[in-house]
């Protein structure tokens, strides 16, 4: 018996009639063919294990491409989602569906999120959790149901790798900035006084090799993308994106 959670709840696949019998007394019986079954049925994978239907429809799934449009329909398990076809063979092997929501296997690998131009519902998801300040690992695990951390951790440095996920990301983070009162403008002129007034050494250093950075001095080339607002903070807390205000950029005379 395996089982994996949605929304903290446990969806569980067994793996005999017997098991399921003993698990669920008070169940109804098992459907012995998935593809005429109803949402909500348990029902004998080809497999052979036991497991339940959580949706089942009969008009194409949102991502259908085009030669899926001749399926009769499509139903989810905890484990995947499979059209209803005749042909179709609905295993329970957890291993070979990294995406539960996709009919292909291969759907959810590296090669195709590196493939992929636009941001799916789920990585706009990741991005604004990152922007909200909750961190990348966290915020993978909320935006893809994913309770494994090291899981969670390598999936997150990968889309962290991807331009369109870096682009929305960045874009939200200028915003909110921008809301505060901060840009580079405000970046430069906080650095420039800590490398010119500061008492403590390795700050005046440190700010000065950041400074180098950003006007291309220092003999390290720098994205611009590592050198803006992004590369300067790591994220906003819900609440100062709730509540952010521009703030008047003071001369810094009475600090």
């Amino acid at each position: 018996m395996e089982h994996r959670k949605i929304r903290g709840h446990k969806h569980y696949v067994y793996d005999s009639v017997d098991e399921f019998n003993s698990e669920n007394p008070d169940k109804l019986g098992i459907e012995q063919n998935w593809r005429t079954a109803k949402e909500g049925d348990w029902v004998m994978s080809d497999d052979g294990r036991v497991v339940q239907l959580l949706k089942v429809s009969d008009i194409h799934h949102p991502n259908d491409r085009k030669n899926y449009k001749y399926a009769k329909g499509w139903c989810r398990t905890i484990v995947g989602t499979f059209l209803i076809l005749d042909k179709t063979y609905m295993d329970t092997d957890f291993s070979q569906h990294k995406n539960r929501y996709t009919f292909s296997k291969t759907i959810g690998n590296v090669k195709n999120i590196r493939k992929r131009t636009n941001s799916t519902k789920k990585e706009k998801l990741f991005t604004t959790n990152v922007i909200s300040g909750m961190g990348a690992v966290k915020s993978y695990m909320d935006a893809y149901n994913e309770e494994n951390f090291n899981n969670a951790k390598k999936k997150s440095v990968v889309l962290l790798k991807q331009e369109r996920i870096m682009s929305e990301i960045e874009k939200g983070v200028l915003d909110v900035a921008k809301e505060m009162g901060i840009d580079h403008e405000y970046i430069l002129d906080r650095l420039k006084r800590l490398a010119d007034y500061s008492e403590d050494d390795n700050i005046i250093l440190q700010s000065t090799k950041e400074l180098g950075k950003i006007i291309g001095t220092s003999g390290t080339v720098v994205k611009q993308r590592d050198i803006g607002i992004l590369g300067m903070f790591e994220g906003f807390s819900p609440e100062q994106l709730k509540t952010a205000d521009r703030k008047e950029i003071t001369d810094g005379k009475d600090s």
